[in-house]
């Protein structure tokens, strides 16, 4: 009889691996339900590796609509998305092109890259939950939101976690005329590192991400401001895309990390809710989420970030 309930579990878990492990066509995108996510072009890119016959696949776990009804957190309404990166889960464009495997340092990823160039004033919003049993992962860096620029490889707004603690990471030096084509790193004096949220604050709850911007190469119109649960936190004046004439910005949202370290469980988990863009504050409809405009709006920092 034991025999029989120890070769019952190999089976059950063998049939649930599998499950989770079923890779997935995506080479038409991902449309996000307005229940989720509204304002931006749907569908919403993937992160993929393309196979030989042109097919862009993706394991099924790294991206899910999932329901309130089936105990999953939803910040508001019945659906949220849940995202799930595995150790050695990277991806490649073509044969013999960019392999994420096989970058300088290695890196995994499951994004998800909205196709819509960003420019001029916007709004945004988005609420993130990590739940409790995320592991700690060992990695040189692990990012879960950013605001890149199309035609620089530094992207001037992260999101990262680091050691149980979640950062607001920019480097609009990186895209100023005097970086443009030479080494830049978030670590310079002229960037920002700033902690946002300690572990008790981010971890088994939802928190919400409010963005202003003026997305733009003129450097004295552009600016970019961070709102966290209501409480500005940072404000930037000065250029918030490349230089070139047909650069913008586009907006990614999940987990992409230094390759992990860890001898074990590896599994990044993470939510995200109330995925919004619009032209004014009072058209992303902030009610919803417990905001006023005009309390979000009139809230001034003394220190406003700027290049010199």
């Amino acid at each position: 009889m034991r025999k029989i309930v120890i070769l019952f579990t190999i089976f059950i878990l063998f049939i649930f691996n599998n499950v989770f492990a079923e890779k997935i066509n995506v080479k038409n995108g991902v449309k996000l339900p307005k229940d989720v996510a509204r304002g931006y072009e749907n569908p919403w890119e993937l992160f993929c590796t393309w196979t030989e016959d042109g097919k862009c696949m993706t394991p099924k776990y790294a991206l899910q609509i999932v329901n309130k009804k089936d105990n999953h957190p939803v910040r508001l309404g019945k659906k949220s998305i849940r995202m799930e990166l595995r150790k050695g889960d990277c991806h490649q464009k073509r044969k013999g092109s960019y392999n994420d495997c096989k970058a300088t340092p290695p890196a995994e990823r499951h994004e998800l890259t909205n196709r819509n160039d960003i420019l001029g004033k916007k709004w945004h919003t988005y609420s993130i939950y990590l739940p409790k049993e995320n592991p700690k992962v060992i990695s040189e860096w692990i990012t879960m939101g950013q605001f890149h620029s199309l035609n620089v490889s530094y992207p001037p707004v992260n999101l990262d976690l680091e050691h149980d603690q979640f950062l607001l990471v920019t480097r609009f030096l990186c895209i100023h005329p005097k970086k443009i084509g030479k080494s830049c790193s978030s670590d310079d004096p002229e960037n920002r590192r700033i902690k946002i949220l300690n572990s008790d604050e981010l971890f088994g709850k939802w928190n919400d991400f409010i963005f202003s911007a003026n997305w733009t190469n003129n450097e004295k119109k552009g600016y970019f401001k961070f709102w966290l649960n209501g409480k500005l936190i940072y404000h930037f004046n000065g250029r918030t895309i490349g230089p070139e004439a047909d650069d913008a910005a586009i907006h990614q949202l999940g987990i992409y990390r230094g390759a992990a370290k860890n001898s074990g469980d590896a599994n990044h988990v993470v939510y995200y809710d109330e995925i919004k863009t619009a032209s004014s504050c009072k058209k992303i409809n902030l009610k919803k989420l417990g905001y006023s405009c005009k309390d979000i709006e009139n809230q001034k920092l003394e220190t406003i970030h700027k290049i010199k």
